[in-house]
Order: C-alpha cells, then structure tokens, then sequence
C-alpha cells in the first residue's frame, strides 16, 4: 500500500520570525473570544468588508498575500452594486453585521454602530498565527492608502493587551 500526502500551505523560507509591521490602525481586543463568537469565526485570519450601511459586503479566510491582492479584493466589493440587506442580523454577506463594542490599544472603544455611514474592514487574528502576521503589512499599506475611506480594525482574539502591545512593538 502506498500513501501520498500532499500538503498544501504558504510558507517562507529562512526561519525568520514572522514579518512586524508599524500598525497604526485601530486594534481592538476581544480577550474573551465573545465577538469572534458572534461572527462565528472559526479560522484566522478572517476579513469581513462591512459597507456603510452595515452590511457585511464580502468575507475572506486566510491570508492577503500582497497588498495588489488585497486592494483588488476591495475595490471589487466596493464597486459592485449595493443590494438591500437580508432580514436578520448574521455575520454573512447581505445580511447587516452584529454590533460590537471592544477595547482598543489606544484606551478607547470601538463600537460598529458608530461607523454607519463608512466602510469598514475588520479582520480577526492573533499573534500566533503566522498568516495574521504576514499580511499585516499589507494591511497597513492598504490603511495608508485607502484610510480616509475606510475604517480599518484589527480584532485580536483572545490575547492579553501585554501580548498583543509587545507583538505591535506600542
């Protein structure tokens, strides 16, 4: 009997830690995992496009793998046309996003229903997670670039501030 295992993955070669980046978007901290729980996140990263009016636009599991393709992702969401929301609140796309109200590193609190009338892009990750930390860049670079447009949250799962602050280096 003869068994193949083919294992299919992203990785960078040199035992290098994971790529930092100077993260100057908001982060907010759901230590509890209570609002990953709401948006039934199951794997990180996890990015959701919410338009103005709440409703969750598009949704992508894993990694942006570079800031061209996470720009294009936007942009397509963006310029598509706008259908009425599904009745219900449920963290998939057509339907209006659940509230939240988290932490953020900065001692403020970042509520969802406060961004009504701007897109906002949130992703979930953790320190832990190698992909979360590869695309951080690319976030970052996207926020610099489309900032004025778009609201962009970090929300880090389940970690303590200490973590997540020695991890962004603030």
């Amino acid at each position: 009997m003869v068994v193949l295992v083919v294992v299919v993955g992203w990785r960078m070669t040199g035992g290098t830690s994971p790529v930092q980046a100077d993260i100057t978007f908001t982060i907010a901290l759901d230590t509890n995992h209570q609002v990953g729980s709401v948006y039934e996140v199951r794997f990180i990263p996890l990015t959701m496009l919410i338009d103005d009016e709440g409703v969750v636009r598009g949704t992508k599991v894993g990694a942006f793998r570079s800031k061209d393709e996470l720009m294009g992702w936007l942009e397509g969401l963006i310029s598509a046309e706008s259908t009425p929301p599904l009745s219900g609140v449920a963290p998939r796309i057509g339907h209006v996003a659940p509230e939240f109200s988290l932490p953020t590193l900065d001692g403020g609190t970042v509520e969802l229903s406060q961004l009504r009338g701007k897109w906002v892009l949130v992703t979930f990750w953790t320190t832990r997670c190698y992909y979360c930390v590869i695309q951080q860049p690319y976030l970052q670079a996207a926020y610099e670039e489309r900032g004025q447009q778009i609201e962009f949250i970090g929300v880090n799962l389940g970690e303590s501030e200490a973590t997540v602050r020695r991890h962004i280096g603030g």
